[in-house]
């Protein structure tokens, strides 16, 4: 089925200053996420287990107990997007990380290992990409798709740079010194930018008093989807029939990361050859994230959901087929193009399916599933290394479960064009 335009969608000129700072903030918020992201948890997978004596799925294991009970915590805390001041919001998600990492370098047992992973990966994978994203969705309407996928920059930024230089920095100063220095760079370089950037908020008591108008409103300023609230969502049988292909990017796409030193050594290549590729992965992620925002403003996410596995689907082939070095930039490059497609389909998909009015609270549930799954995708992995199957012989059944999603989003364009339809 040809794509259809839905609506005109303004060049990126068109922004003001004032929507440019806050695109800007929230790239900020998701690179400050980093902390809190497997992308970077992974490069201390081997310091970690090699200082509690852990097997890959023994560590894997207790990295899904604790992404989980990050995941049950958001289930509560993510409504709060709906309720508070996003600066207020996003300023104590950040103390909170700052204050994990500190704890993280001082961490000398598995209880307490559990608890500062479940808190890294609560208050930076969870809470400030959940806040920062929501905000755009809710902020821009015209601009939605590009505004989420500018501000998901910081993802890649962070995916891009610090990888091989954690690899290095561990190396050289050990692994409790390079998490006490990741806690002083968020206080000292991070929040204060924040703070500079989100002052001025379209929802903000300061904008209000000055009659500020944001220019990107929705249509007589009014929030959409008074009647979903997430009760309602959760009883609908399309949230259920979409929810689990939208956990497979971030299940299959963690455990491959997270277990690199698994691939790495079942192909045969070195670790560092194989962070020193990241920037594919980032190059990746941007090519596909600027693309897929401009194409959300035009089409609606809706249309382009069936194609955020397609890249995911190669990527596990490569994993399973291929041995020779090129194949680490190419599994790179499929796992970015995938990356890069979620966070502006997914995100502006909620938006047109729900509407705003409880936008916060529908992508808590959201962003909860999405954290459980990146906390599965490496327990399961990881017991099935310990059990016998390697990763090139998981990736087959990954490859498997995209393709099904795949099949089924195509079936439900007819069912999602009605929704959004009537939602406009």
């Amino acid at each position: 089925m040809p794509l259809a335009t839905v609506s005109p969608a303004p060049p990126l000129s068109a922004l003001t200053g004032r929507q440019i700072a806050w695109i800007l903030g929230g790239a900020l918020m998701t690179m400050a996420t980093m902390p809190g992201q497997t992308v970077f948890i992974a490069q201390f997978n081997t310091a970690l287990r090699g200082e509690f004596g852990l097997s890959h799925g023994e560590f894997g294991g207790l990295y899904t107990l604790a992404t989980l009970l990050s995941a049950s915590g958001l289930v509560f805390a993510g409504s709060l997007a709906d309720r508070l001041p996003l600066r207020r919001l996003s300023v104590a998600c950040l103390l909170g990380l700052a204050a994990t990492t500190l704890l993280m370098a001082q961490v000398g047992n598995i209880p307490l290992l559990i608890l500062a992973l479940a808190a890294l990966r609560f208050f930076g994978q969870g809470m400030l990409s959940h806040v920062a994203l929501t905000a755009m969705a809710r902020w821009f309407n015209r601009f939605r798709g590009r505004a989420l996928s500018l501000a998901g920059l910081g993802f890649t930024l962070g995916e891009a740079m610090l990888p091989l230089g954690l690899t290095l920095a561990i190396g050289a100063w050990g692994w409790r010194s390079v998490w006490a220095g990741t806690g002083l760079v968020l206080v000292v370089a991070v929040l204060p930018l924040l703070l500079l950037l989100l002052r001025d908020a379209p929802d903000g008591r300061r904008a209000r008093a000055a009659g500020h108008v944001n220019p990107d409103a929705l249509p007589a300023d009014q929030a959409t989807g008074a009647g979903w609230t997430r009760p309602q969502v959760l009883r609908d049988p399309l949230f259920w029939g979409l929810l689990p292909g939208i956990m497979g990017p971030p299940a299959i796409g963690t455990l491959l990361i997270f277990h690199q030193a698994h691939l790495a050594a079942l192909k045969g290549w070195d670790l560092t050859t194989f962070t020193t590729f990241y920037p594919v992965l980032s190059a990746a992620v941007v090519t596909a994230s600027l693309g897929a925002g401009a194409l959300v403003d035009r089409f609606g996410a809706w249309r382009l959901l069936p194609f955020v596995l397609m890249p995911l689907t190669a990527a596990c082939l490569t994993a399973a087929l291929l041995q020779p070095v090129w194949a680490i930039p190419l599994l790179l490059a499929c796992l970015g193009l995938s990356t890069g497609l979620v966070n502006p389909v997914t995100g502006a998909l909620w938006a047109e399916l729900y509407g705003t009015a409880h936008l916060g609270a529908i992508r808590a549930l959201v962003t909860a599933a999405l954290v459980a799954a990146s906390a599965l995708g490496p327990g399961l992995a990881g017991l099935l290394i310990d059990l016998g199957p390697d990763l090139d012989r998981q990736a087959w059944g990954y490859a498997g479960w995209c393709l099904l999603w795949v099949l089924l989003y195509l079936a439900l364009r007819p069912v999602l064009r009605r929704r959004t339809a009537r939602l406009g």
